[in-house]
């Protein structure tokens, strides 16, 4: 009897022992930004993050510690114009197919453009392009290659 009492007692105090009291469980925090109607339109309420000496987390637990991401949720809540944006986006409107096209081109064939300078002095970097020539063909492109096609001299010297 005295043998059973002494085994029960070394199995509940190494159950005992198995507790998570060392670490408390990794908090989950919700960093949802809230938009709410006020007298002067929406407002975008940022979430709260938490500090890393409040947040313990549990070294085990194998989850993401509880202030990833809090701070772009909060950027976000501050930085946006019109909060009513992050409930539903705007249109994009009308856009110029040939600006986002030709800046494909120059970024694939190596003639981005330089930096504007906002110095006094005059820019002419924006005209000067990294390379002199086109560095790929843009396999599949049609009308951007940087070989003239056969027929465009004989198009070109008729009158």
């Amino acid at each position: 009897m005295d043998k059973r009492f002494i085994l029960l007692s070394l199995a509940l105090f190494s159950i005992a022992g198995c507790s998570d009291a060392l670490y408390p469980p990794t908090v989950k925090p919700d960093y949802t930004i809230h938009v709410i109607p006020t007298d002067k339109g929406m407002t975008a309420i940022p979430p709260a993050c938490p500090t890393w000496a409040e947040a313990a987390t549990d070294p085990y637990d194998n989850q993401p510690i509880p202030q990833f991401g809090c701070a772009n949720a909060r950027n976000l809540a501050i930085m946006t114009d019109r909060p009513s944006d992050l409930i539903k986006g705007r249109d994009g409107g009308d856009s110029s197919g040939v600006m986002a096209v030709g800046a494909m081109r120059r970024y694939y064939n190596n003639q981005t453009r330089g930096l504007l300078d906002t110095d006094t002095s005059p820019d002419t970097a924006a005209a000067i392009t990294t390379a002199p020539t086109p560095s790929s063909a843009m396999t599949g492109d049609v009308t951007g290659s940087a070989a003239p096609s056969a027929a465009a001299p004989a198009a070109a010297a008729a009158p």
